[in-house]
């Protein structure tokens, strides 16, 4: 039996791939704050994957689907951002990224497929969006996968990003209402003018699970409505 990791769980898009992997017929092993296992901290990956296989037996994918808004923190614009804004938003999101890889792509079988949630807003700019933290965080996390993907080549385990747009889910409700964000959809997302869905993500992360992209690797691929295309 082989199954999938999902780190991140209890959010939006994680419960989105939870369900996606599940419907495919393979078995979904979710992490989260709420059931005891937090990523970010040191150990918390190697305890996720150890109670995913004690639980599954093979672990043939990982996603890593765990994230937060530094907004109430303090995040903003460079000169407004503060320590704590700074500090605790990269560690949720781009330290802990690099502590799942770490412990995945040794434990993984050749074919394991390990996938990223990352953010449009770490390759581009926008007033709208102004987070220094975050931005700056997600977009850390293309040399780290791509790093991370020429490393676990040889071993036959890829290594993926998913550069999600604005999707609708809990976190991104303060953007998502926001009248000028709305007034704006249609030139930030021209395909479609509205956020992405959570599952609409999770069927790109699906693919990037399956054998049929077994020859993807290094990739950030854009789920993101036309937004990288500004």
């Amino acid at each position: 039996m082989s199954a999938v990791l999902v780190a991140g769980a209890d959010g939006g898009i994680g419960r989105a791939c939870v369900e996606a992997v599940e419907a495919s017929g393979t078995s979904a092993y979710g992490v989260d704050l709420s059931g005891g296992i937090d990523i970010t901290t040191p150990g918390g990956a190697e305890k996720a994957l150890a109670e995913a296989q004690a639980r599954h037996g093979r672990i043939a994918g990982v996603v890593h689907a765990v994230g937060m808004s530094g907004r109430r923190l303090g995040d903003g614009g460079v000169a407004e951002c503060t320590d704590e804004a700074w500090h605790e938003v990269h560690r949720v999101n781009h330290e802990s990224v690099f502590r799942l890889l770490r412990a995945a792509i040794p434990a993984l079988p050749e074919g394991g497929s390990i996938v990223v949630i990352g953010s449009a807003l770490g390759t581009s700019i926008d007033d709208d969006f102004r987070t220094v933290a975050y931005a700056s965080a997600k977009g850390a996390l293309i040399p780290l996968i791509r790093t991370a993907a020429r490393e676990a080549a040889p071993r036959g385990v890829r290594v993926n990003l998913v550069s999600a747009g604005l999707v609708a889910t809990p976190m991104s409700l303060r953007a998502r209402t926001s009248a000028s964000v709305q007034a704006r959809l249609p030139s930030l997302m021209p395909l479609g003018a509205s956020p992405c869905r959570p599952e609409e993500i999770a069927q790109t992360v699906l693919w990037l699970l399956s054998p049929q992209s077994g020859r993807t690797t290094g990739a950030v691929i854009p789920v993101d409505g036309g937004w990288h295309l500004r």
